[in-house]
């Protein structure tokens, strides 16, 4: 008997039970229990930043296909009130500057609108990578493609709008040239057909938005703006005190000793800068030199556009004002702008 009641354990083992209708499996000895009871699970990485990830999508504003380019730069749009004081505004305007070059319209007008918000939210961002401007503005000007060079005028016009001291400050010469080049109007030498293309053959709406950026360009290097500030608020308190003037004559005594406005204001006189004594260095160094003096002097910038834009200027002025329309209008502003200062 007892031999068979082993035998009988035994076979237990291997035997398969058969499972009645409504009835739960067993469950084996060995099972260890897992369930738990909780409120709530929190995750270390349950929360992501938005500069994180803002940061991993800059490599594709140098991606190929178009539409990417343009929906990060307009994604990048819509999050700059949480980044405009974060350290990622420089390497994202680092890699959309370039931009300014690009091929798609799309693009650049998504570039446009980009710099436009920042410089709404924050000009001092604007400010501060004014030069990296500078330097694509000027390469689009003298770009292959036309609708680039074109496009080039929009994108100072931005500028201008938000930081055209330290326009004017750096590069005020240089950027002058470059609107007249991209006006056609050739100044230097006998072939006026070497621009890309000549007045006459443009479209009129660019040829209108070059004319605008070029008065604004003149009005701001060429005028005084704290001086016209000054007469506007003299002729509109002729029967005050004469405080305001003693105000004034203490702050002209007192500004050369203080803080300078704006950064390396000495910079024109190369006085950290490593030159080699070969002749044709000291010639060109002598060109920037003079190039940088007329950008922070203004009755230099005043002498130079008179003696070397003046006459030419005035002359293709007025045949635009001749042929009328909307280029004709701001023609005609740009012709006042120019008798009032000269």
């Amino acid at each position: 008997m007892g031999k068979s009641k082993k035998q009988k354990q035994k076979k237990k083992d291997f035997l398969k039970k058969k499972l009645k209708v409504g009835k739960k499996a067993d469950k084996p000895s060995n099972q260890t229990d897992t369930s738990f009871v909780a409120k709530a699970i929190s995750l270390k990485n349950q929360h992501l930043e938005h500069e994180t990830d803002l940061s991993k999508r800059l490599t594709l504003l140098r991606h190929h296909n178009i539409t990417v380019r343009k929906e990060t730069l307009q994604d990048f749009q819509k999050h700059l009130p949480e980044i405009i004081k974060t350290q990622l505004m420089t390497p994202l305007l680092t890699h959309a500057i370039p931009l300014i070059c690009d091929d798609s319209l799309t693009v650049r007008d998504s570039l446009i609108d980009l710099l436009d918000e920042v410089g709404k939210l924050d000009v001092h961002v604007l400010i501060l990578h004014c030069n990296i401007f500078v330097l694509y503005i000027n390469m689009a000007m003298t770009h292959i493609v036309p609708r680039i060079q074109m496009d080039s005028t929009r994108f100072l016009e931005c500028l201008l709008r938000y930081c055209s001291d330290e326009v004017v400050r750096q590069a005020w010469l240089k950027l002058l040239n470059g609107v007249i080049a991209v006006l056609g109007w050739g100044m230097f030498g006998n072939n006026q057909a070497s621009g890309a293309l000549q007045t006459k053959k443009r479209d009129s709406k660019y040829t209108k938005v070059h004319l605008d950026v070029l008065t604004k360009l003149i009005k701001v290097g060429c005028s005084d703006a704290k001086l016209m500030a000054n007469n506007n608020d003299n002729h509109n308190n002729q029967g005050q005190d004469n405080q305001g003037q003693d105000d004034e004559t203490v702050n002209n005594l007192s500004k050369p000793f203080m803080l300078a406005e704006y950064p390396q204001p000495y910079e024109y006189l190369k006085l950290f800068a490593r030159t080699l004594k070969n002749k044709k260095n000291l010639q060109t160094d002598t060109l920037t030199a003079n190039a940088s003096m007329a950008n922070q002097d203004l009755d230099s910038r005043r002498a130079i556009f008179k003696e070397q834009f003046l006459k030419k200027v005035d002359k293709q002025v007025d045949s635009i004002i001749k042929d009328g329309g909307e280029c004709g209008k701001s023609a005609n502003n740009l012709k006042q702008l120019l008798e009032e200062l000269f």
